[in-house]
């Protein structure tokens, strides 16, 4: 009971995540584009409803081939509706611990996922495995520990903030996972290993200020009700900080930097 209580902890809701939408390879996996050429073939790890898949796809052109996976089959539904008749794209329901092909891949590329495994090694180990010799996996993940907002957020927003964090440790997710994703990297066996700085930052004065800086509004939208569930916090907290939150973005909020970093590997 406890293992499948965490497996639905980890559990993308089924309602429209309107922050998987807005992602492209440009404005939320941009450490790819070095890779992309024509005929390439890549596998997308945690695809989602396969926004940055249809694009990675639209980049390689039909020579290529993409295949998104993804745990959660109402999200694998979306994406094939999606996707309509994009060339060279497929998605398939599956586990990144024990999905099997005998197809291996350029390029596979598994962004924001790790941070909701609880055996992030085994997943590399599994992914590495699909690689052509000279194929690179391309990581990119968190460190929640260091968002940093200015000024401070509301207390109702912080109070959630913290109460997701501990949500997240105590099913045994890494709220650090990008710090740590180079040592994972050499563990599994990878010998060539690169970082990159990729960052999220929104500011006041850009136009998309008020859109990306709520990501943590959508979070409590979101993920909220399973916080709420499982006794982290109240529906009044809930509720108070999207509403505080909202009101920050609108009147004092400056800037919100989420950690992100991109680390890489090769296969030899």
């Amino acid at each position: 009971m406890e293992n499948q209580t965490l497996t639905q902890r980890a559990t993308m809701p089924a309602a429209h995540n309107p922050v998987l939408e807005r992602r492209t390879v440009a404005n939320g996996n941009q450490n790819l584009l070095k890779y992309l050429r024509p005929g390439l073939s890549v596998m997308d790890v945690g695809c989602g409803s396969g926004a940055i898949t249809r694009d990675l796809a639209e980049r390689i052109g039909p020579t290529g081939r993409v295949l998104g996976i993804d745990p959660n089959a109402g999200l694998i539904e979306q994406a094939r509706q999606n996707a309509g008749d994009t060339l060279g794209v497929a998605f398939e329901q599956a586990d990144v611990y024990t999905f099997d092909t005998s197809e291996r891949f350029d390029l596979i590329t598994c962004a924001r996922t790790l941070q909701w495994l609880r055996e992030p090694e085994r997943a590399l180990v599994n992914m590495k495995r699909l690689l052509k010799p000279g194929g690179w996996l391309a990581i990119l993940d968190y460190n929640h520990e260091k968002l940093n907002w200015q000024p401070e957020p509301p207390a109702s927003m912080r109070l959630f903030y913290d109460a997701f964090l501990k949500w997240r440790q105590e099913a045994g997710f890494d709220n650090a996972i990008a710090d740590h994703l180079d040592e994972l990297m050499h563990q599994v066996g990878f010998m060539t290993v690169q970082t990159e700085i990729q960052h999220e930052i929104s500011r006041r004065n850009e136009p998309t200020f008020a859109t990306s800086s709520r990501l943590w509004a959508e979070v409590a939208e979101l993920r909220g009700p399973q916080l709420v569930s499982d006794g982290y916090v109240t529906e009044d907290q809930r509720l108070q900080a999207i509403i505080d939150y909202d009101q920050w973005i609108a009147t004092v909020g400056e800037t919100m930097t989420v950690y992100l970093l991109a680390v890489e590997a090769q296969q030899e």
